[in-house]
């Protein structure tokens, strides 16, 4: 390997892309699929009360901003792209069961990460 380094930089180069490029692709195939088994548990989560979205709308306002970026791709998920501004406005009654729920999961999970993070 160091003889590599030290005689062909451009050989090196074209397998770290390559193998890279390759990583990168089974991490899509990978985020899809767990995407996909997301939605096959949450189809069977039971409707979430009017309570609970009141706790989950609470819930989201507490997100760091460097989380918000993901409740909002979880919301907008297979709808079209939105113009993208500073403020969304999302009404968790007309939101389906599936979205509700993946959201409330996210939300959770970074709420717990936070407290374990102090």
């Amino acid at each position: 390997m160091k003889i590599l380094l030290e005689n062909d930089c451009t050989l090196v180069e074209e397998r770290v892309k390559k193998h890279s490029d390759e990583l990168s692709g089974t991490l899509g195939l990978m985020e899809q699929q767990l995407e996909e088994l997301l939605d096959t548990v949450v189809r069977h989560c039971r409707p979430m009360t009017r309570r609970e979205k009141q706790q989950l709308q609470k819930m989201i306002r507490k997100l760091p901003p460097k989380n918000l970026d993901r409740a909002v791709e979880i919301i907008q998920r297979g709808e079209p792209p939105e113009k993208h501004s500073d403020e969304i406005y999302v009404n968790l009654e007309k939101e389906d069961n599936i979205t509700l729920w993946r959201l409330y999961y996210y939300v959770e999970a970074v709420e717990k990460a936070r407290k374990l993070s102090r």
